[in-house]
């Protein structure tokens, strides 16, 4: 397909890395390499693994924006506020940044003359920025919904009656304008429709986070005791207990291991080594760039990833489509049904016990331990990788953008 010009518009994208971020700038990469002129419009976040270019999103540098009104006075700030509101019709956080947006978002559309608008969460208001000039301009919008909003998160905090009001009536005015709608698991799709977006039909289709392809050797030295490794923060939604009981009762037992930490931990996680006796085998580290972070996963034996106890597993975490990038076995605690119990379903190296379940989780770990180094391998095209297998999405959106893009001589 020819060059696609896409203006890409989110909250949350490099060099401040985080989750959301890291998902977003990988699309925008494997689209560019494809050919595709992707502009990127965004803004600072806080809590963050890193706030620098990095050398993988280095290329990327001179095609996001951010932008900014400076320093303005408390009543410039009200006044702005107000003119959001009549804008958009809706007391939105984020209004400001998005009038800053629009206007920057104008003046690149007179110069590139985009084809295409791609908007993505964790904020809503992406949906509506890009709604809105997808209308004026009569180009397409593609709305992608990452997450569920803080209103219908499962096991998430309570958030007030005028809160998910309008979490509710965004999500509805959004989902019903896009050109198309995508998600990243059917579970989550299902989610929004039993609530939020309940009644209403629009054009959808699934789309799993991207993977990558390394540019670095995969190969490293099995040593004596196997290692696991985490890469990410364990907060307060991550329930470590049974976890914590396990590899108690593991050590007893005399099997040797090491489990590493690379992110921001509970406190409950900190003050429970010396306690459980784990010195020596759990060992907690500070957050590392994604680049380096990536790299540095290949010198350990299995991967982990520990899900909040949600009833159902309706997210794709986006560590998944790392992981699977790496071809080494991944071991999971999380929901017994859902995104990751589905992809990790009768596929060698792939590990998932009930993180409801202690003796599931001690038994498992417990076998993997004993096994080691005779562990199972993933197989190279095991689901999971087949499925976020960067040629894969790519060319799921080159159909995309073929169907919903029409010649510029035909637009009104």
């Amino acid at each position: 397909m020819k060059t696609v010009r896409i203006l890409f518009i989110t909250t949350a994208f490099p060099p401040y890395e985080f989750s959301e971020a890291l998902v977003n700038a990988k699309l925008v990469m494997a689209l560019k390499e494809n050919g595709h002129d992707v502009h990127v419009i965004s803004r600072p976040a806080t809590i963050v693994y890193n706030d620098a270019w990095s050398g993988l999103w280095k290329s990327l540098e001179h095609q996001v924006y951010y932008p900014s009104s400076g320093k303005i006075s408390k009543l410039n700030k009200i006044s702005s506020s107000l003119k959001g509101i009549l804008r958009y019709k809706l007391p939105v956080e984020g209004i400001r940044w998005g009038l800053e947006a629009e206007k920057l978002a104008t003046k690149l559309h007179q110069e590139k003359g985009f084809d295409l608008i791609m908007t993505r969460m964790p904020s809503l208001f992406p949906h509506l920025l890009g709604l809105r000039l997808g209308k004026v301009w009569n180009i397409p919008v593609v709305s992608n919904w990452n997450d569920p909003t803080d209103d219908i998160r499962p096991l998430g905090h309570k958030v007030s009656r005028k809160a998910s009001f309008f979490f509710k009536l965004i999500s509805r005015r959004a989902f019903s304008s896009a050109t198309l709608n995508t998600f990243p698991s059917s579970q989550l799709l299902e989610h929004y429709l039993k609530t939020n977006l309940k009644g209403l039909t629009a054009a959808t289709e699934i789309i799993p986070h991207i993977g990558f392809y390394p540019d670095f050797s995969l190969t490293h030295q099995v040593g004596e005791i196997p290692r696991i490794v985490h890469a990410g923060n364990m907060l307060d939604n991550i329930q470590l207990d049974l976890l914590l009981e396990s590899l108690h009762s593991l050590v007893k037992k005399g099997l040797k291991f090491e489990l590493h930490v690379f992110g921001m931990v509970q406190e409950k996680l900190l003050s429970a080594i010396p306690k459980l006796g784990l010195e020596n085998c759990v060992f907690v580290h500070n957050p590392l760039g994604y680049s380096e972070m990536i790299e540095k996963l290949v010198q350990f034996d299995f991967l982990l990833i520990l899900e909040a106890q949600y009833p159902e597993g309706i997210l794709m975490l986006s560590k998944l489509s790392d992981y699977a990038s790496l071809k080494k076995p991944i071991i999971a605690l999380s929901p017994k049904n859902g995104v990751t119990a589905n992809y990790f379903a009768d596929q060698k190296g792939f590990h998932l016990f009930d993180n409801t379940n202690q003796t599931e989780i001690e038994n498992g770990l417990e076998k993997i331990l004993v096994e080691f180094p005779k562990h199972a391998l993933p197989e190279p095209d095991n689901k999971l990788w087949s499925e976020v297998n960067p040629a894969q999405i790519v060319s799921q959106y080159a159909r995309i953008f073929s169907s919903i893009i029409q010649p510029k001589n035909t637009r009104s």
